[in-house]
């Protein structure tokens, strides 16, 4: 069985969306199961793929990330969110609105990795962390 925490990443960047894709695959306890370039796409991508996490950029044609956020707290509230952004006034709200965490774009990819970690459910955690 595969135990990787599987996300979902929503910008509406490609370079974004494939490094991030690239980033997150290269982690042995990481899997990127879709990307998505709009917000819309990422609710639709949600309620198929039901991904353990969703990385969301807030700046996103359709619904920005927050909407996407809100919606997911409303109608998928295990799907855990983090908010990936260069807006720390979209961080407040992100948190506000239910995300488990922000994580700002310039920060080193090692916060985000870390981000996904400590959204994702406890039964992926690895036992030396439990």
């Amino acid at each position: 069985m595969d135990n990787r925490v599987r996300v979902l990443v929503a910008d509406d960047h490609p370079s974004v969306r494939e490094n991030l894709r690239y980033l997150i695959d290269a982690e042995p306890d990481l899997t990127c199961i879709a990307t998505a370039k709009d917000g819309i796409s990422a609710i639709q991508l949600c309620h198929e793929l039901l991904p353990d996490v969703v990385v969301l950029d807030e700046d996103m044609p359709g619904a920005d990330g927050l909407k996407v956020l809100k919606h997911l707290r409303r109608e998928l509230p295990d799907v855990q969110s983090v908010m990936y952004t260069l807006d720390l006034d979209v961080c407040q709200a992100a948190r506000t609105y239910g995300a488990a965490a922000c994580v700002m774009k310039d920060a080193r990819y090692e916060v985000l990795m870390r981000a996904i970690r400590e959204a994702a459910p406890a039964s992926y955690m690895p036992s030396e962390l439990h």
